[in-house]
């Protein structure tokens, strides 16, 4: 029976761990804009909103500490910065590579150069999702089994808001509480 319970318990956190950087993934890149990938000062402050109010619903479903919720926030604020650093940097690299290739006869030695450009990038950021990832284990390994348990409910809706990696899901307009308009296949 023990030993089920270790199973089970081991499958919610490593799904939680799953979910959580998927979500997570997908907040990093909500700032990139529809036109042009670049948001604009107004979508930025909207969106910073959001996940202010986000943070705060988790803080009382978790009902976390002020001391918990300073440490998950300087978590979630450091992981956010060094994702918006490489983005901004893929970016960069992103663009030169769309110039290139607007011209009648792209220079293929500079595309190649930008393509390897990119790769470390890329790289790079998944190191930083990996990183964040065991932080968040971390964390998560210091609260109460009830609160692993709403932790991973949170993501589970979270997931079904935005969709999957950085997508828009059924009740994307909808609080990470609240229900979805439609069933969820990560929700019961």
């Amino acid at each position: 029976m023990e030993e089920t319970i270790l199973r089970t318990s081991k499958r919610v956190l490593i799904v939680a761990v799953a979910l959580v950087s998927l979500v997570c993934f997908g907040l990093a890149f909500a700032q990139l804009g529809r036109k042009g990938c670049l948001a604009d000062k107004g979508d930025v402050m909207q969106r910073d909103e959001m996940r202010g109010r986000m943070f705060d619903r988790l803080v009382e479903k978790l009902g976390l500490t002020e001391e918990q919720a300073e440490q998950l926030k300087a978590t979630f604020k450091e992981h956010h910065q060094a994702m918006m650093e490489l983005r901004d940097s893929l970016r960069d690299v992103l663009r030169a590579i769309r110039e290139e290739l607007a011209k009648e006869a792209p220079d293929e030695s500079l595309l190649a150069s930008l393509i390897a450009q990119a790769d470390p990038i890329r790289e790079r950021m998944k190191a930083e999702q990996d990183a964040f990832k065991v932080k968040l284990d971390e964390f998560k390994a210091g609260l109460t089994v009830t609160q692993q348990a709403k932790f991973l409910l949170f993501e589970a809706r979270m997931h079904c808001r935005m969709g999957g990696p950085g997508g828009r899901g059924p009740g994307w307009d909808k609080a990470p509480d609240e229900a979805p308009a439609e069933p969820c296949p990560f929700m019961p």
